[in-house]
């Protein structure tokens, strides 16, 4: 499982199961968010990446953060 900011790449070298993050210099955080605000998106990170490892997946499979602001 990736978490990175850089989902059509590791869509493109096969990744099984790719959580879109946040922006390129901050992949699991989002800096201009209120501290509370922040915390729900990570939440909402870990929440679709723990998704993601329980899911079966026979191809490069994308998933995304519920509730992101991105």
């Amino acid at each position: 499982m990736t978490v990175t900011s850089l989902a059509s790449v590791a869509l493109k070298v096969g990744a099984n199961r790719i959580v879109r993050g946040s922006r390129f210099s901050h992949p699991c955080g989002q800096p201009g968010l209120t501290p509370d605000d922040e915390r729900a998106w990570r939440l909402g990170l870990v929440r679709a990446a723990v998704g993601a490892l329980g899911t079966t997946v026979t191809e490069p499979t994308l998933f995304e953060p519920v509730g992101s602001p991105a």
